[in-house]
This record gives C-alpha cells, structure tokens and sequence, in this order.
C-alpha cells in the first residue's frame, strides 16, 4: 500500500471505474467515487461532483487497499475523503 498505480478505465459505474493497469497484468484496479479526488475539493461542501475518468483514459493514484481473493487493489486518486484530526 502507499505505491504508486496508473491504468485505463476500462469500465465506468456510478459508483465507480475499473482500470487495467499499466505493470500489474492480471491484477485490476479500481477506484471508488470517494477515492476519486484529482482537484482535492471533495471536501467542500460547496464544491460540485467531480466527475468520474471515462472509459480509455488514463488514471494515476496511489494504492490505498490490495484484495487477494478478488486479484483486485484500490486506488486513491488526489487527498483523501475522510482526514486525520
């Protein structure tokens, strides 16, 4: 955890994408639309959604959880939603 991950979206949900990554064959990624904070304003209240990466772009984060059984790691995108007080 705390590496850094980039792949494709590959597949787009409201509630988040699924990537193939770059140097991880076999192994999908994805990000969770909490995760997804590239302009760090999910925080603001009065910050509008941000919209989630369409299917063929390029997403870059941080791995944040790995799932062994599912062959499946999180990644964070940007600040995290919740922060440490």
């Amino acid at each position: 955890m705390g590496s850094a991950a980039r792949g494709k979206v590959k597949d787009r949900f409201p509630f988040g994408v699924f990537l193939d990554l770059d140097d991880t064959p076999g192994v999908n990624g994805f990000v969770d639309l909490l995760s997804y904070n590239p302009d760090g304003t999910i925080n603001a209240p009065e910050a509008p959604p941000v919209p989630l990466p369409e299917v063929g772009e390029t997403v870059a984060g941080t791995v944040a959880m790995h799932v062994d059984r599912d062959r499946q790691i999180r990644i964070r995108v940007g600040a995290p939603f919740l922060r440490e007080s």
